[in-house]
């Protein structure tokens, strides 16, 4: 798993980093006799008294029961689609996917790190950069703040395109072949193809649930389960005896 295993360091090192980010000016604060923590301004909590200091175990919950009922709907539908029509859904190579036993465990294995990230990014992204404008209704609204957050979802990826691409067209090779080794050039080559365009219908995902809910775990959970199932469902296996 070439890009199983290179997403999940990958956002392992993210969440690390985010991480930083966080505990450090907290414990910076406690040193200081000050824990002004609000978890409603990082979208972890409900906006009152009662939990507004602490992370809302009770919110996560709720969260993911509403998520798993969403995505046990589509893995209804993929699996009737698979039965009937011998067709996944899929987007150059099947995206989602029926797991088999082996896949399934990978993907338990996988889930509990994609969900913090998305947590995490999601609490960055939609509420410590909250937009003016989030909290109004219409299309107009939602186009206004979804393409800036899309962006700061989307932007590392269109930066990691280029070094991928320029060198390519330019004759030289794959970014990741000169960079790494030829081992992730082929993935990184199709894999980018489709990258981005899966990121900004996450940001889509990831703004809708913001505007509706005000808080980060329905859009994060979800496009974590997504993502996960994406990596773990369809994407090549390798096996060694």
């Amino acid at each position: 798993m070439t890009i199983g295993n290179g997403f999940l360091v990958w956002y392992l090192i993210l969440i690390l980093i985010m991480l930083g980010f966080t505990l450090i000016p907290w414990f910076r604060k406690k040193k200081k006799g000050v824990l002004d923590t609000d978890f409603v301004d990082m979208g972890m909590a409900r906006d009152d008294e009662a939990h507004k200091h602490k992370f809302d175990w009770a919110l996560l919950g709720k969260s993911a029961i509403v998520v798993f009922a969403s995505v046990l709907w589509m893995y209804l539908q993929v699996v009737i689609s698979q039965a009937i029509f011998q067709l996944d859904f899929r987007f150059i190579w099947p995206f989602f996917k029926a797991f088999n036993g082996a896949r399934f465990l990978q993907f338990l294995v996988y889930l509990p790190i994609f969900a913090i990230f998305f947590i995490l990014n999601n609490s960055k992204i939609f509420a410590g950069n909250r937009l003016p404008g989030t909290n109004e209704t219409g299309f107009l609204s939602f186009i206004k703040v979804w393409w800036k957050y899309a962006l700061c979802m989307v932007g590392g990826i269109l930066f990691i395109i280029l070094l991928e691409y320029i060198p390519f067209f330019a004759g030289i090779g794959p970014g990741a072949d000169l960079v790494f080794s030829t081992t992730f050039g082929g993935p990184f080559m199709s894999l980018l193809i489709v990258f981005a365009p899966q990121v900004i219908v996450f940001s889509l995902i990831c703004t809708y649930c913001y505007k509706k809910t005000g808080n980060v775990f329905v859009g994060a959970l979800l496009v974590a389960i997504l993502a996960c199932w994406i990596i773990t469902g369809g994407s090549a296996m390798m096996y060694s005896f």
